[in-house]
């Protein structure tokens, strides 16, 4: 069957590259499922009729069903699609505090001085024209840094079809779509969360597919599907309480990791076809500039999937910084292949794919040297050029609070210096912290809300079990503070400040304004 499979999409490709180079003359629709795992997709085995115009793309398209991000976090995930590299490479490592390279080649500055029309419209905050993502975008549509909610996805397609009725006629065009609702926490309008049988996180994928049905019929009204390649991808997962893990950030599992991957091709070639080797959002950037007709650059990560089989023998790489950046905790770094999946960091972990897909059992302790291969793949990865580090462009005052608020708290602070993917480390790691972690994120969602007083003692009680937690005793302060407890919160804010090494912006000011509001002005100023 594979021999077969294997022939028809070879003569598939020849036919399809005669006359020309392949995919000239195509326009590229990207659309990005913010915080979507694939089982969230009736495509991909959730519940019958939940996702009935993505499932459309996935019954005239070639789906993924191993697919993995770089990243469960919405930043390092986006940044790898648009340049087709690794983090450790464009040096996005987490959301907000960490920009993207302007040396970074984006999929924008490839396609648009080659006389593509570019435009993107973006709904959260978490990718700001501040954090370089929209560097060669001619329209760069995002939310208003003054509002700083995330855009439900009726906006999003609202500008989406904005944009394509006022492009020029008859010009190829890329555009990028961001929606963001199944991201926590989940609101979706009751008749989509009847649609999800009353799951508000499915709720909230039925009500992003209903408005991506109305980008696509606007696509088959102008007379464009038919021109148009549309690749559809998830930037992660969510967690779900998988693994412990009700949303992402801090763990390497699949839950979070892996992720819908489908294209669509304007002739409908490969239409129905799944296939089950390991592919990555990194191969985004390549598969878009093959449909435009050009070669991605030599020294890019991903690899082009268009109107090809997947390598079957490929292994991919993934990271999760989050844990260090803002709690203290180790990072995580991985390799996985169809075989197994190899997890580095304080507490190294192994799962063998094939009999453990829901990576219940660590066999690290019985495979012993078989993880060589996995660690040499993870040197060649640290081994290859990296940008230098990106600086923040101005944005709104609030733009790191807005960030924080979508659950990010945390990576505000100053990151300078991280551990390179194959270093050692001491500190805990995060799948490890998983039950801290849900009382963390249990803790914010009440500060986000205004709730400081049902906050604190979660808090508290956090704090005293592990006083190594800088987000921990930042939060920890500002809730002391909204009580009065001037002295206790001046205390745990000068912890969070030595725990990163005096880094801790927002962490100082709260302080200043602790020490003014006990009268000590020298210590303020």
């Amino acid at each position: 069957m594979l021999k077969l499979r294997l022939l028809s999409t070879l003569l598939a490709a020849l036919l399809g590259s005669c006359g020309g180079q392949a995919g000239k003359g195509h326009s590229v629709l990207l659309i990005t499922l913010d915080t979507t795992s694939a089982g969230a997709l009736s495509c991909y085995g959730a519940l019958p009729g939940l996702t009935p115009h993505l499932d459309r793309l996935a019954r005239e398209g070639v789906v993924y069903d191993n697919a993995r991000t770089v990243a469960p976090l919405t930043g390092p995930a986006h940044a790898s699609m648009l340049t087709g590299l690794y983090p450790p490479r464009h040096g996005v490592r987490v959301n907000a505090s960490m920009a993207l390279p302007e040396a970074a080649r984006t999929l924008a500055e490839e396609v648009g001085p080659r006389g593509v029309a570019t435009g993107a419209v973006i709904a959260a905050a978490v990718l700001d024209h501040s954090l370089g993502f929209s560097q060669g975008f001619a329209e760069y549509d995002e939310p208003d840094g003054e509002a700083g909610a995330p855009r439900q996805a009726a906006m999003v397609a609202r500008g989406g079809i904005r944009w394509l009725r006022k492009k020029p006629v008859g010009e190829p065009f890329f555009l990028w779509l961001h929606f963001f609702d199944p991201h926590h926490p989940y609101e979706p309008p009751r008749a989509f969360l009847e649609r999800a049988q009353g799951d508000p996180y499915l709720g909230e994928v039925a009500y992003m597919d209903h408005h991506i049905g109305r980008v696509l019929e606007v696509l088959e009204q102008e007379g464009l599907l038919d021109e148009t390649l549309i690749l559809v991808v998830g930037d992660h997962g969510e967690g779900r309480g998988l693994h412990g893990e009700d949303t992402h950030g801090n763990c390497v599992f699949d839950s979070t990791l892996r992720v819908p991957l489908v294209v669509r091709y304007p002739d409908g070639w490969g239409g129905g076809e799944r296939y089950s080797e390991p592919v990555s959002v990194v191969d985004v950037q390549p598969t878009v500039l093959e449909a435009f007709g050009l070669a991605a650059p030599s020294n890019v990560d991903g690899r082009s999937l268009y109107r090809t089989l997947p390598d079957p023998e490929r292994g991919v790489y993934f990271e999760s910084y989050l844990g260090h950046v803002s709690f203290g905790w180790s990072h995580l770094v991985g390799w996985a292949d169809r075989k197994g999946k190899f997890i580095h960091g304080s507490s190294p972990e192994f799962y063998v794919l094939m009999d453990d897909s829901q990576e219940h059992k660590n066999r690290i302790s019985t495979v012993g040297s078989d993880v060589g291969p996995y660690r040499r793949s993870l040197g060649e990865v640290c081994g290859r050029g990296r940008l230098e580090r990106g600086e923040l462009q101005d944005s709104p005052e609030d733009l790191q609070a807005q960030i924080a608020d979508l659950g990010y708290a945390g990576t505000d602070s100053e990151v300078t210096q991280l551990p390179d993917p194959l270093d050692g480390s001491d500190r805990p790691s995060p799948h490890a912290r998983i039950t801290e972690a849900r009382e963390f994120q249990k803790a914010h969602l009440l500060v986000s809300q205004g709730r400081f007083a049902e906050a604190l003692p979660i808090l508290l009680e956090m704090t005293e079990e592990d006083g190594t937690n800088p987000t921990a005793l930042y939060l920890l302060g500002r809730c002391l503070m909204k009580a009065e407890r001037y002295h206790e919160a001046i205390a745990a804010f000068e912890r969070a400040i030595d725990l990163r090494d005096g880094r801790f912006s927002a962490c100082r000011l709260r302080l200043a304004r602790c020490y003014e509001a006990i009268r000590i002005t020298g210590e303020a100023r």
